[in-house]
């Protein structure tokens, strides 16, 4: 049995690691019901309907950081992507959350510290996946390590890409995938390439119902332009769905 520490939890919201303001992050997915329970039944029945989730953090204020109320309330859906309990290694688990917000507050109280809060709800799909690339920098045009998915899927798939510094040259991050641990049938993945870019981002990704995402995954990272040593921080998520 493996335990994790919620201390080392990362949560990045668009272009912004939140996780040095934030001291909790919940993520939770429901399905509607609707009851066919019909007269002398012992027990109720029901049908399942949509799928739905939300996603929950809270932390501390720093008035330093005023674009923070305006990333939580830019009232379009927002990329979010939270990792509990870990998030600075290949494997270690992603919760990838189309997010629109629908609260925010601030609260201060004598002898306390000012708070901040938000709550959000998914606007599609909710990802359980894992961590492709951590938050980090690359330098010059980079191939990612193989990830190990243990097996091929036909259920669509869904990516995050969070980037938080750009040096120089455009980037393009893409996706590929393979049989083998060696990517010796290398293959990109259809729709798996973010549009490029020059500057800090965000992007989701979703793949058709029903694509394939083979065993093996990894991602490249390609410079244009720029100069030799320039790189891209960025993080990298993806859900089978």
């Amino acid at each position: 049995m493996t335990i994790l520490h919620g201390k080392n939890t990362t949560v990045l919201l668009g272009s912004v690691n939140l996780s040095p303001w934030l001291d909790s992050f919940g993520v939770s997915a429901s399905a509607d019901s609707a009851d066919a329970t019909m007269f002398q039944a012992t027990w109720r029945s029901g049908y399942t309907g949509q799928l739905s989730g939300t996603a929950d953090v809270s932390g501390l204020y720093d008035p330093a950081q005023a674009s923070l109320p305006t990333l939580f309330l830019a009232g379009l859906p927002g990329v979010l992507t939270g990792c509990p309990g870990a998030g600075a290694a290949i494997g270690d688990r992603a919760r990838l959350v189309s997010a629109l917000d629908v609260s925010y507050k601030e609260s201060a109280s004598v002898g306390g510290l000012v708070a901040i809060a938000a709550s959000f709800t998914a606007d599609g799909v909710v990802g359980f996946g894992d961590v492709l690339h951590p938050l980090g920098e690359d330098t010059n045009t980079t191939t990612g390590a193989a990830k190990n998915e243990l097996a091929s899927s036909s259920t669509g798939w869904t990516a995050h890409l969070h980037v938080t510094l750009v040096d120089g040259g455009t980037w393009t991050i893409k996706l590929q995938d393979s049989t083998a641990a060696n990517f010796s049938d290398v293959a990109d993945v259809s729709g798996g390439s973010f549009t490029a870019t020059a500057a800090v981002t965000s992007q989701r990704l979703v793949g058709a119902a029903g694509a394939t995402v083979r065993q093996y995954v990894r991602y490249v990272a390609t410079r244009a332009g720029g100069s030799a040593g320039d790189g891209i921080t960025f993080f990298l998520a993806l859900a089978r769905n």
